[in-house]
């Protein structure tokens, strides 16, 4: 394989675009050549700076920002700006790489503010939560280090609420962490949880887990008086879904939700569900377990651009 060929999978890789067999070639041709290993590495740490540079220019731009007229708000908009970064690498790839081997390195902190992510205690509130540190929501039950959703519920602050899907909730928060914030950079929460849909192959209706976080600012014991309203006041959020029809081949699901976290964050909602997309329907044999919370600081890089 050519250094043109490698460098195409190279960036394919980095959108997330190739097959499981590309992937093993990339790694077979990576592992027999020191030459394609440097370049790899070159091309991933030049992406990783234009990435990170783009994103403090679109952050710092007018066109990063929604404002509302009832207050200022500020929403993060996720641009495609990948594939933009791995397409310059190759004009950078003859700059020297000094840069990265001095820069500050990004750093991985499992949280344990997340309190029995691993529901090896069995207490289980309704509503939503009203304190931190405690699971609570619609009707689930904990048992055998899982939780097991078992019927939708609606919301209490909504009067024309729908009983959709099976929520449940936990505050955590977040000022203790906040010597852990880079100063420099970004820190970006992740909340993590596993999946299971236990049902024969191929059940009917198919069902969709949500895990989700929500930063918020303020007193997260008063929250329960405005949600779900209170979600326009997010400083931060993220999201991931997954649809399934029973037990398939891919077996456990597990999603990832990530969200920048702001210096002015005071605590964070963790929410994971599960909706049946054909209702009424009853909730069977649907499983949540081992839910961790991480934070990840990436200090910002410096780029140089060279004309060649």
């Amino acid at each position: 394989m050519n250094d043109t060929d490698f460098l195409a999978k190279a960036m394919r890789y980095q959108d997330g675009v190739l097959t499981p067999e590309e992937i093993a070639t990339l790694e077979v041709v990576m592992r027999g050549d020191p030459t394609k290993r440097q370049l790899f590495a070159e091309t991933q740490l030049r992406s990783m700076a234009l990435h990170d540079r783009f994103r403090q220019e679109a952050f710092q731009s007018s066109c990063g920002f929604s404002h509302t007229p009832e207050k200022k708000r500020i929403t993060w908009i996720t641009r495609p700006i990948a594939s933009m970064a791995a397409g310059l690498a190759i004009g950078l790839f003859s700059a020297s790489l000094v840069w990265a081997i001095s820069a500050p390195k990004a750093t991985t902190e499992r949280l344990f503010s997340l309190i029995n992510g691993s529901f090896g205690d069995p207490r289980l509130d309704r509503s939503f939560p009203h304190q931190t540190g405690v699971w609570s929501g619609d009707e689930a039950i904990i048992a055998d280090g899982k939780l097991r959703f078992i019927a939708t519920g609606s919301d209490s602050n909504d009067p024309n609420a729908r009983a959709i899907s099976c929520d449940v909730f936990q505050l955590v928060d977040l000022r203790p962490l906040r010597h852990l914030l880079s100063q420099e950079g970004d820190s970006v929460l992740e909340l993590s949880s596993n999946f299971l849909d236990a049902r024969p192959h191929n059940t009917k209706p198919s069902v969709t887990f949500f895990c989700q976080l929500y930063l918020f600012k303020g007193d997260p014991a008063s929250l329960h008086q405005s949600w779900p309203q209170s979600i326009t006041d997010t400083l931060s959020s993220g999201s991931a879904q997954v649809t399934t029809l029973g037990t398939d081949a891919k077996g456990t699901r597990t999603l990832t939700a990530k969200c920048l976290v702001p210096a002015e964050a005071d605590f964070a909602v963790i929410q994971i569900a599960a909706r049946p997309n054909l209702r009424p329907a009853k909730l069977e044999s649907l499983f949540a377990d081992d839910v961790k919370l991480t934070l990840k600081t990436q200090p910002s890089l410096p780029v140089r651009i060279v004309q060649r």
